[in-house]
């Protein structure tokens, strides 16, 4: 599946209807770009949804402590792999 979007001046970009069907993408979703062999990457993000379950804790929390947490996991994850990305080059 491929498609064409232009660039523009504010650096936003649309990604065509075919992908986003495919990826059941709606508006509001999160996508994560990353670098891979000078391509540009884009996936989309987990929801908090689908990332309930990863995280084991002795005390009970919050809905809104375990989106925290879960948010902070995630945004670190991609600085390391950003890091790791960035240093291979």
């Amino acid at each position: 599946m491929n498609g064409i979007s232009t660039l523009t001046q504010k650096g936003q970009v649309a990604i065509p209807k075919s992908i986003r069907d495919y990826f059941h993408l709606k508006p509001h979703d999160k996508v994560y770009f990353e670098v891979q062999d000078e391509k540009i990457v884009a996936t989309p993000a987990p929801t908090i949804s689908e990332m309930f379950g990863l995280f084991k804790t002795s005390r009970i929390i919050t809905r809104k402590e375990m989106k925290k947490a879960i948010r902070e996991a995630v945004l670190e994850k991609f600085r390391r792999k950003d890091k790791l990305n960035y240093n291979k080059k």
